[in-house]
């Protein structure tokens, strides 16, 4: 997972003016540009790297300065984004079945929106006591990804999994809610279970011994030990 900034898909689109004027004048201008990177960063907006056709390059900018049709409205940032960055750590998938895939969300003024998937933005939890995701990332309820999607309107958005619904023509066909899904609280892991442990042997092909039924670990050891000491000492059978 890289740390602040990741290469993303590239995406032909246009920025906005006014977000290359300090928000001063140029709100009536739009400029063709490649967005070809993204930068994390705690309790701010994901930020977007591009390049104009004057071969200018520009960091950090958010999401609602770009377009993919040059006559979109501009919408305000929190209608399109639901989360800022959680972390520095960051990274970009383009999964290969979503690719293209179309998608609905409702926004925070619970507008339905539909669009077309580019890409997902996830991020891994900090370390760092002062970032905002100290750990939290690491919660099963906590994580949220960013899938970012190319709006029927002309905007882009970024929405996790829980405000979309995504549309497969061949699977996705019940209009009704199967079940109505809740947060996942537990973290799973395999190996909390305190009847299982591993001898201690160099044996590649070792078992586990099962404390709870009464097997002794260091009988284990011993026998697995004897096993390769005994293959180690047959002649090989290979011919020359």
């Amino acid at each position: 997972m890289s740390y602040l900034n990741i290469p993303i898909p590239p995406i032909d689109a246009f920025v906005r003016g006014n977000f290359l004027r300090d928000q001063r004048d140029s709100h009536d201008k739009k400029f063709p540009c490649i967005i070809f990177g993204m930068a994390s960063i705690p309790a701010q907006a994901p930020l977007f790297h591009f390049v104009m056709q004057d071969g200018g390059l520009w960091w950090r900018m958010p999401i609602h300065a770009f377009s993919w049709k040059e006559d979109a409205i501009e919408q305000p940032l929190d209608e399109l984004v639901l989360w800022d960055s959680f972390s520095y750590h960051v990274s970009a998938t383009q999964f290969p079945y979503l690719k293209n895939r179309n998608m609905t969300f409702i926004s925070r003024r619970r507008e339905k929106y539909k669009g077309r998937y580019l890409f997902t933005l996830d991020w891994g939890a900090s370390t760092d006591s002062g970032d905002t995701d100290y750990l939290f990332s690491e919660y099963p309820s906590q994580h949220k990804c960013g899938h970012v999607i190319a709006m029927d309107n002309g905007n882009f958005a970024i929405q996790p999994n829980n405000r979309l619904l995504l549309h497969d023509p061949s699977f996705t066909t019940k209009e009704d809610v199967v079940i109505n899904r809740m947060y996942n609280n537990t973290l799973w892991t395999a190996e909390r279970n305190p009847r299982w442990v591993t001898p201690e042997t160099d044996n590649m092909q070792y078992d586990h011994t099962d404390l709870e039924a009464g097997e002794s670990n260091e009988k284990r050891s011993k026998e697995y030990d004897e096993k390769l000491n005994e293959n180690t000492d047959k002649p090989s059978k290979r011919k020359v």
